[in-house]
């Protein structure tokens, strides 16, 4: 399979399952989804907040690193890298989010603004990876801010399993929320 064609599937792969999962949301009430179970607990919104955030970081590192350039094959380890995040965050662990990813204090996003933008990013990254030469598909274009650098593909699989995730997180706040 050509690089890209498995970089799309990937792709295509992840958002349909966002899809799955934004269809369920529809019919709750922006109330319910805006509505944090507890003082420490994120809000449906800011759980979605949350991946946005960390995806647009992935797509502008991508941006940049195509931009500036110096970048190489992502090394023959980066794929155990991406296992073993994998891995990590498939343990019923809670981990803080890296700072990068962390959602701004006192914000307050919308349900609908926190979609808007969380669509924006998604459509950005498949121009990217669409259009991106693809020989650079293997290259170093991702950086975990804990596990270091990966190529596109692991990228989407990581955001994939990071996004799943979540989903299971946001289930748990409905139960408390509803």
């Amino acid at each position: 399979m050509a690089k890209r064609e498995e970089l799309l599937n990937e792709f295509d792969r992840m958002e349909s399952e966002r899809q799955q999962l934004l269809g369920k949301l529809n019919s709750i009430s922006l109330e319910t989804l805006e509505k944090k179970p507890d003082g420490n607990t994120w809000s449906v919104t800011e759980v979605m907040y949350h991946l946005k955030v960390a995806e647009e970081g992935a797509l502008k590192y991508m941006q940049k690193k195509l931009d500036v350039g110096g970048h190489s094959k992502a090394a023959a380890s980066a794929g155990l890298k991406q296992q073993f995040l994998n891995f990590m965050i498939s343990l019923p662990i809670k981990f803080k989010a890296p700072k990068v990813a962390q959602l701004p204090k006192d914000s307050s996003v919308n349900y609908t603004q926190a979609l808007d933008e969380w669509n924006a990013v998604r459509k950005g990254l498949r121009k990217e990876y669409e259009s991106i030469d693809e020989s650079l598909i293997a290259n170093e274009l991702f950086k975990h801010p804990a596990m270091g650098k990966m190529n596109l593909i692991q990228s989407v699989r990581f955001m994939r399993q990071h996004m799943n995730r979540h989903f299971g997180q946001i289930e748990r706040t409905l139960e408390k929320v509803k």
